[in-house]
Parts: structure tokens; sequence; C-alpha cells
């Protein structure tokens, strides 16, 4: 895998393992030089296109995803050194307790809360890619005490923070204990923006992180290449999974509204994005889940574009969580759209 991947962070239904497979279907950045994402999610399509020498558009509705395209698609040069963030851990003025009053024992242990209210504080204080890179920061700190990034797991936590080891799963206590006790947060962070450091690069290209609804983005954006991974109908949403980090960075609690895309009805939000987005040349899609099959994308691709290819792959959405079974079943279909009918 490549190593300015682990500058992303963990994030349901990433396309780290795919991308190589969606790309060798699409035409070169000589060919097709600008390329958008409308559903940026964590980061690892459009991180690989601009590896690949494409101009980046790259646009998401939540702000957690905003934050990976602003700190490390659209910025090229800035990284955070270890006296940036050594910095975070400086006592703000305007700290608040969030995270210490909201998503402890819960979320995070105790001794890892009080850090993230004060780094949120500098984060949110610096202007800049600098500042993006610290929020991020603080994204991939809260992910990092979560068991395989799973903020449903609350047990764990608690056991942590109360010093109960024998009482944890086997599998999970080394690398908990290492990560939730015994590392100082310091040193969690300083760790994690090193990796976060191997996400910045130049590519000689400008690219643009858009904040706003896939919808509006497909209409506006000027591109020769569309890629659509927007959340399957019929799945669990990213709003509701990812609800605590979402709070983190709102500062408040929150009440998570349902993406339209993860419905079981969504069959008529895909062919709006399809509408929205027949400017442009090239389309690519990845979906997976089982309320939509391949011959339904297809034909409804194939309204808006000549020739539609279909690929299907064994893919384990959550392999850590997921059961063997379902490992089995799990598949995730690659459609590429090109030509006007």
């Amino acid at each position: 895998m490549l190593r300015m991947y682990d500058a992303l962070p963990a994030y349901l239904g990433g396309k780290r393992k795919l991308v190589a497979r969606i790309f060798r279907h699409l035409p070169c950045p000589a060919e097709a030089p600008v390329f958008a994402d409308a559903f940026l999610g964590g980061g690892s399509v459009s991180m690989y296109a601009k590896a690949r020498g494409y101009s980046v558009r790259c646009n998401d509705i939540a702000e957690r995803s905003v934050i990976i395209g602003k700190a490390l698609i659209d910025n090229s040069q800035v990284t955070l050194s270890e006296h940036d963030v050594m910095r975070l851990f400086v006592p703000h003025p305007e700290a608040g307790t969030f995270a210490r009053d909201h998503m402890a024992p819960d979320v995070v242990t105790p001794s890892h809360a009080a850090p993230l209210d004060n780094a949120m504080a500098w984060a949110r204080a610096t202007e800049g890619p600098k500042g993006q890179l610290y929020l991020l920061l603080c994204v991939r700190y809260l992910l990092s005490q979560r068991p395989m990034g799973n903020f449903g797991a609350k047990t764990i936590v608690h056991q942590m923070a109360e010093g109960e080891y024998d009482e944890v799963n086997p599998a999970y206590l080394k690398d908990c204990v290492q990560r939730m006790v015994l590392q100082h947060p310091l040193k969690v962070a300083k760790k994690l923006a090193r990796k976060g450091n191997l996400g910045v690069f130049a590519n000689g290209l400008e690219h643009e992180t858009w904040h706003g609804d896939a919808l509006d983005f497909c209409r506006n954006v000027r591109a020769d290449i569309v890629f659509w991974d927007s959340p399957y109908a019929g799945t669990s949403s990213y709003e509701r999974e990812m609800r605590p980090l979402d709070e983190m960075l709102a500062g408040h609690t929150i009440e998570p509204v349902k993406s339209r895309f993860s419905k079981a009805d969504s069959l008529q939000f895909l062919e709006e994005l399809f509408v929205a987005a027949e400017h442009i040349p090239v389309w690519a899609m990845s979906y997976g889940g089982p309320a939509i099959d391949a011959e339904t994308l297809q034909q409804m691709m194939g309204k808006y574009r000549r020739d539609v290819k279909v690929e299907a792959h064994k893919y384990a959405h959550l392999a850590a969580l997921a059961s063997a079974e379902s490992k089995k079943k799990n598949v995730e279909l690659i459609l590429i759209g090109k030509g006007q009918p």
C-alpha cells in the first residue's frame, strides 16, 4: 500500500484497495486532466488521482471529509513540524471541555479527552493549511483511540480507563493498552503527525475542495472525469456511525440526519447524479451493498452513456468486523461510462 495513505484516517467504505482497478479504466491526465470526486469520503481516491497527475476537484457534505481535502489534496507544501505538534499541548485560553464532558469515558478515556479539547482550540484558531492539518490530526487522534475505528465499542474504553485489563478481549488487549494507556498523548500526536506529512505532496497543479451537496457539485464542476462513491442504499449511515467525530468537530451535540443516498429507495438520487453530470465526458462509479444490483446500475447509466462497463470484485467491507459469511458475499461494483448515447 502506498505510504501516502498513512496520512488518511481509517474510514468506513474506503477504497484504498480498489483505486488501481478503478483508474486502469480511465484516460490518463494528458488526455483528461481534471478529475472530479463528488463524494470525497476518506480521501483515498482523490489522493490517488493527485498522485497520478490529475488536477483534482473534490467535494463532500461532511466537514470530516472536507478537512481531509483541504489538508492533503489542496495543500501541496505545508507540513507539521514537531514544534507545531508540541504547540497543541500548550494550554489554550479558549479550550473548551466538550470532549471531557460528552466523550469521556464512552468515546475516549479522560486522559485523552483533555488533550483533544486543547488541540481543537488551537486548530480552530489557526488559519490556512496548518489549521486544516491540525484538525485532521485531531480527527486521526480520536480514531486512533477507537478499537478498529469503531465508535460503537464503549465497554473496552471503560475497561481501559478503569484499568480492568483482564476483562479486555485478548485479541485487542495489546494494541489497546499500547495506544490508550501506555503512550503519552504527545507521543501519539507526534507519530500521527509524521504519518500525516506523508500525504502532503505537489504534482505541479492546482486542486480544489468543495463543501456541499453532491448534486450541486456535479452540476457546477468543470471536469473531464467524475467519480462517484456515494453511500450505499439500505446501509447504516455515515452520519450515525461517525456522530462522535462530527460532534467533536462541531463542538456540540448534534442529531444525525441520514443521507438520502443511504435510504433504501435511493435509486432515483443516483439517476439525478447522472443527469447533473451529463456535461462531464467520463464517468466512474464504485458501488456495493445488496439493495441495487449490477444490471440495474448498468441500465440506468446506459441511458446517459453509450459505452458502460461493469466489473464485480469481491471486497470485504469493514473486514475486521465482518463475519466470514459476510466477507464471502460482499461485492464491489466498478462502473465506467463513456461516450454520449
